[in-house]
């Protein structure tokens, strides 16, 4: 017992000597991005009870179980569906909370980095996507249009968090455990296999809105960017992924020429 105390005591020591994370490290972490992630949400819902409508597909998609459950209430949770799960997050953002606060990561200067970096992102993404297609990169020219900017804001905020957190989170990690665990493949193989996976169903998806048809230009430009979002998912985690392509489509809908 005393030789387990000293290795646990020497454990912590090192630990503690090591110091909180740097930028990078820290705002990968789930917590952070989770709370980088919150207005996104907040404000997509806000835009859901103001338009009576649900504007994004992705958000539909996610919600299902929540709807089904709500019209066929069960003896545990009966109809009190939504209100579950809105404890459930409340008790996840308080866990976040305190996790980021343990990191030195629960200050403005570090969500405002994140922003600033979303914001780069964003700018980059659509040139960086076309790039392998058209054979070169340059930025586009700026047309503002801010007809209708509250819609736009509501349904640019749930494209990036329900969508990132349908495609990237969910989908692309799914079909990696599969990959790397069924499969039994190498990390970097599974990875490749995930991000073009998942970016092809991400780009497919997009023609069952309405008035969009079979364009294998636009299916491979939406391949590259679900692929280059999957990218900033893997490296920079949920958050900065999520304000990258909500900022993106805010340009693409207010300013791009």
């Amino acid at each position: 017992m005393a030789a387990q105390d000293r290795d646990k005591k020497v454990g912590t020591e090192a630990v503690a000597a090591e110091g909180p994370p740097g930028y990078f490290a820290a705002t990968r972490r789930l917590s952070v991005s989770l709370l980088f992630s919150l207005p996104l949400l907040a404000v997509y819902e806000l835009g859901v009870l103001l338009m009576r409508s649900e504007p994004s597909a992705a958000a539909a998609m996610v919600k299902t179980p929540i709807s089904w459950m709500q019209r066929h209430p069960t003896e545990l949770l009966g109809s009190n569906v939504a209100l579950v799960v809105n404890s459930l997050l409340i008790v996840a953002v308080i866990a976040a909370v305190v996790r980021a606060k343990r990191l030195g990561a629960l200050h403005l200067g570090t969500f405002a980095g994140m922003l600033g970096e979303s914001a780069v992102y964003a700018l980059l993404l659509g040139p960086a996507a076309l790039a392998p297609l058209v054979g070169r990169f340059e930025l586009g020219g700026f047309r503002p249009q801010f007809d209708q900017f509250a819609s736009k804001v509501f349904i640019s905020a749930g494209a990036g968090f329900y969508e990132e957190l349908f495609f990237r989170a969910i989908l692309l990690g799914s079909i990696y455990y599969i990959a790397r665990r069924g499969g039994g493949l190498k990390p970097v193989v599974a990875g490749v296999i995930a991000l073009v996976g998942s970016g092809g169903i991400f780009s497919s998806a997009h023609f069952l809105n309405p008035g969009e048809g079979p364009d294998l230009g636009a299916f491979l430009y939406r391949l590259s960017a679900g692929m280059l979002l999957g990218l900033i998912y893997l490296s920079r985690g949920l958050g900065v992924a999520a304000w990258t392509h909500a900022l993106y489509d805010l340009y693409v809908l207010c300013l791009a020429a």
